[in-house]
């Protein structure tokens, strides 16, 4: 069996195309409702269904349909499973089936029978193959049911949870059934069975509508009922929902007030009360209503818990104002529904779609479209609809159909738009640009009219309009605000590729601010708190990223606005926002605040500033400028900063602030430029040169050391006089004896320090001294200073300083220095004289030795084995070593290939080679006497090679002490294989 819902799909389809992209309305500019080719809102398709009797009543829910017949046959349709099941129990019974209640979930099912003498209630669950009588009642009909419509009832079958019952008397009862109550051969489903209001106030009058929901998953309970001609409203909290009966807890609050209700114009007997839902959530209704004899009563949820009210406002539909003109002869719909924008109306005939929206000319239709119906299915009954799906029933005696509302909004927009409605209008439009640019075009136009400056402003930004259009409108107002808004939402709109209306848009904000910052100044009102807020809207916009790109690409032209404004202090703000430090520094250097100034270089370091400024900043505040070049540290090269330090005559001032960097560069940063250190020096010369001495020396003696010129270094001192770093700088150059004669012109104690110097060159520094003594000789004429000087000098004798003695001096003020000196010689003789008596006696020693060893001799036994191979010695040519250690002549070239030079090893074996040779080629005695000659020279070459030292014994070992026994490429392999 096919499925009845893809039966009514399959013929929708092919009378509904595709839609269009919205890329096409855009450049096609056409309304969507006119590319639908005259398709009715109202589609509908008869269902694959003949019912073997005259249908009476249907009820569809959550795909789950049930229907009774004339004959009291009930039938119970599965959609999703295409299961049909007919239930006849009612066949023999003289009770008529009055009302069919089917729950939102399809779940349970009440059916209220009847007949001239009593009533009687039946319930049935999809699980249940036969109906279940509901206990013993036979009170009054039921004509009402309000379902719990709780999603976690819908996740079992077994119980409906607390539902409210409705009477022809006019009584609420509240009672909860199930299958899971009937047990213990009690025979019933009820759990429990209560009164809890009762409206007739002794009157019956019958509940013809009723429904209860839980605003949310709030605490929060609202029940509506209807009576033929009140509606009532009940709103309260239920605290303890396992309590039984639940909602007594709200009824219990209406007992003791009096009777609250609505007046409402006469409801039709088979009126019901009907809610819609948005996307199916049964806790938020968006409107309810119900048939009237007037027309259809509408009105929109507003729940109002201090009010204790479910609706503040509703609306009446009239049946004689449908058409958009009076008719007295109006027939009263047979039924009602809602879809999201129409309500639905079933007459005999035909069915309607009347807009919920009322038009806003009077005369104006309200009805959206009409579908006629035949009458050869029998007349028509009711129309209904399934509130979980969506879908629309429509049933007559021997047909059923479906209804699908087809873009039923294609006209509503419009009426909401004629009324002003625009943001509900908005909300259908939103997946159509063409529809909401109509609307927005609207709306902009009334805000605009109506002097909603800025709010027609920031709608006309989002249009795709002429931008010159809109600015003419705004230009000719004389408030300034609305065409800024205009233009900072056309900004946000734009493209990063819309570089020139970016720029444009930008720069004309600009001067707009600038130009409401200036009137206020000029109005005095520079620290008002308008002032305030208009620079911080200004400060939040120059901040934004799309305005920070521009302005780095119009810096001048946006400069050139603020400056025509007179507005530095925002020039300076935008500047240091852009990090546009240097501009800034500058502009404090020009006012000569020079505080201002260092302050910003010292918090935005950027090395490019400060090689900038270092120069006019270091003359003005030449200590704070220096402090802030140190805490720089290495962020800063040395060599630049100097650059811009150095001045041709610094102040005394100024000249020790930069001594003071020079220094922190060279013992801080260890800075060895040359000219850094010769400036340093240039400026020790000329303003302290108590410290040049102590460079000098913490310099060094050596000129490869040095980072300074000497030259130029000793070419300054000289100029200034300066005798004893001339003297270092002598030494430093080499020039002892320079440095000498120029110690001397200062003092004999610095030339002395100077002299002994040179340590490692007895020679010079013989010479050195000898210059000094004949200075002090000649000099001083000191007989007794220059004997002293020679106890001071130990390369000096007496006799190299006698010539420098005047002739007139006796042997008597020399007499002990030559004694000293003879008597020094004498032990220096005596002393050569034991060393030779040494040398003798060992070489004795050694020609013994050599003696000994000539005669020598070592026992080879046949046991003796190699020391290399393990194998017996006297198999092989073999060497034997003082050490006891013997080897094979084949074995020793291999324990040594690996340590020596492969060129050794190479002449090793070519003097095997010639070795084999010869003793081969020994034939006659001639031959063999050459042969012999020539094989003991190769034997004694081969055995100078092989036979030189001990290979475990001498330096070949000894040199391998520190070699690895594990070469560092075998390493990983070998660590890999031990773990």
């Amino acid at each position: 069996m096919i499925s009845i819902l893809d039966q009514f799909e399959q013929g929708v389809e092919s009378t509904f195309k595709s839609a269009p992209t919205s890329k096409q309305l855009l450049d096609e500019s056409f309304d969507r409702d006119e590319d639908l080719g005259g398709v009715p809102i109202l589609s509908k398709k008869k269902v694959n269904f003949s019912p073997s009797d005259k249908i009476t009543q249907l009820l569809v829910s959550n795909e789950y349909v049930v229907l009774v017949m004339v004959n009291n046959v009930l039938l119970r349709i599965n959609l999703k499973q295409d299961n049909i099941e007919e239930i006849d129990t009612l066949k023999t019974s003289s009770l008529k089936v009055k009302q069919l209640f089917l729950d939102p979930f399809g779940e349970h099912l009440l059916i209220s029978c009847g007949n001239i003498t009593s009533s009687q209630l039946f319930y049935a669950t999809k699980q249940l193959s036969k109906l279940k009588p509901v206990g013993k009642y036979q009170g009054s009909e039921i004509t009402s049911v309000a379902w719990n419509c709780d999603c976690r009832v819908k996740s079992t079958s077994s119980t409906t949870g607390p539902i409210l019952l409705g009477n022809s008397s006019g009584a609420i009862i509240e009672t909860q059934l199930g299958t899971e109550f009937d047990r213990f051969f009690q025979g019933s489903v009820v759990q429990y069975w209560k009164e809890v209001f009762d409206i007739s106030k002794g009157q019956p009058i019958p509940i013809i509508g009723l429904q209860y929901y839980r605003v949310g998953k709030s605490d929060l309970f609202y029940i509506l009922a209807i009576t033929p001609t009140k509606l009532y409203q009940f709103v309260d909290f239920i605290f303890n929902k396992d309590e039984r009966p639940m909602l007594q807890q709200i009824f219990n609050n209406y007992l003791t007030i009096p009777e609250r209700f609505y007046e409402v114009p006469t409801v039709v007997k088979h009126g019901k009360l009907h809610f819609y839902f948005l996307n199916n959530d049964f806790t938020v209704p968006k409107y309810f209503g119900f048939l009237t004899e007037l027309g259809v009563f509408v009105a929109e949820v507003d729940i109002n818990k201090d009010e204790k009210t479910i609706f503040s406002s509703h609306e009446l539909i009239e049946y004689s104002r449908l058409y958009g003109r009076d008719d007295d002869d109006f027939t009263v719909p047979l039924s009602m529904t809602f879809t999201r924008y129409h309500v639905l109306l079933l007459f005999p005939e035909r069915v309607i779609a009347v807009s919920l929206v009322a038009p806003a000319d009077r005369n104006a239709s309200q009805v959206m479209d009409e579908d006629y119906c035949s009458d050869s299915h029998g007349r028509l009954l009711n129309i209904t609809k399934d509130l979980m799906t969506g879908t629309i029933w429509l049933y007559a005696e021997r047909a059923v159909f479906r209804y699908k509302m087809i873009k039923e909004d294609r006209h509503v927009w419009k009426v909401y738009l004629d009324k002003g409605m625009f943001e509900e209008a908005k909300e259908i439009c939103i997946s159509n640009p063409h529809r909401m640019n109509q609307v927005l075009v609207r709306q902009a136009e009334h805000f605009f009219n109506s002097k909603q400056y800025e709010n027609s402003a920031l709608i006309y930004a989002n249009l795709n309009v002429s931008f010159e259009e809109i600015v003419l409108k705004f230009l000719h107002l004389n408030e300034k605000k609305p065409i800024k808004l205009f233009l900072m939402k056309k900004l946000d709109s734009l493209k990063s590729h819309d570089y020139t209306k970016i720029t444009m848009v930008t720069l004309w904000l600009i001067e707009l601010f600038s130009n409401e910052l200036a009137v206020l100044r000029n109005y005095k009102q520079g620290k008002s708190q308008e002032y305030t807020m208009l620079q911080e809207s200004f400060q939040h916009f120059l901040s934004r990223s799309i305005i920070q790109d521009c302005i780095r690409k119009n810096w001048e032209s946006i400069y050139d606005i603020l400056a025509s404004h007179g507005d530095v202090n925002f020039m300076i703000w935008l500047a240091l926002e852009n990090q546009d430090f240097k501009r800034v520094i500058q502009h404090y250097l020009n006012e000569e605040n020079i505080a201002e100034a260092l302050t910003l270089l010292d918090n935005h370091p950027f090395s490019e500033l400060f090689y900038t400024f270092s120069s006019d900043l270091v003359e003005k505040a030449p200590a704070q400028t220096v402090s802030i070049l140190i805490k720089q540290g290495q962020k800063l090269d040395p060599l630049k900063v100097i650059n811009t330090l150095i001045t041709p005559n610094p102040s005394e001032r100024l000249a020790l602030e930069i001594i003071r960097y020079l220094e922190y560069s060279i013992h801080c940063l260890n800075c060895h430029v040359e000219s850094v250190h010769n400036y340093l020096i240039s400026l020790y010369i000329k303003h302290n040169r108590d410290k040049l001495m102590n460079y000098l020396k913490l310099q060094g003696r050596e000129i490869t050391a040095v980072s300074y010129n000497p030259e130029f270094a000793l070419r300054l001192c000289r100029e200034h006089q300066l005798g004893e770093a001339c003297v270092q700088l002598s030494i430093v150059l080499g020039l002892w004896e320079a440095a000498v004669d120029l110690a001397l012109t200062v003092s004999v104690d610095l030339a002395k320090t100077t002299a002994s110097l040179p340590n490692n060159n007895m020679e010079l520094s013989k010479k050195l001294w000898l210059k000094i003594a004949q200075y002090v000789v000649k000099q001083n004429n000191d007989i007794e200073q220059a004997m002293r000087f020679l106890e001071e000098c130990k390369f000096i004798k007496i006799e190299d300083i006698l010539p420098f003695f005047p002739d007139f001096v006796t042997i008597d003020h020399f007499k002990d220095a030559v004694c000293s000196s003879l008597e020094e010689y004498n032990k220096d003789i005596q002393s050569l004289k034991e060393e030779m008596e040494d040398a003798t006696k060992s070489a004795e020693v050694i020609r013994s030795e050599i003696l000994s060893f000539r005669n020598g001799y070592m026992l080879i036994q046949p046991s003796n084995e190699c020391s290399s191979c393990q194998e017996q010695l006297v198999t092989k040519a073999f060497y034997t070593f003082p050490c006891s250690h013997c080897f094979h002549a084949e074995c020793l070239i291999k324990e040594m290939q690996p340590y020596v030079d492969p060129s050794t090893i190479t002449t090793i074996k070519d003097l095997q080679n010639q070795l084999s040779i010869l003793y081969q080629n020994n034939k006659d005695i001639t031959q063999s006497l050459e042969a012999i000659s020539r094989r003991d020279k190769v034997k004694e070459s081969l055995d100078k090679l092989l036979a030189a030292e001990c290979f475990f014994c001498g330096e070949i070992m000894i040199s391998l002490i520190d070699k690895p026994f594990i070469e560092d490429a075998d390493f990983e392999n070998i660590k890999q294989e031990w773990e």
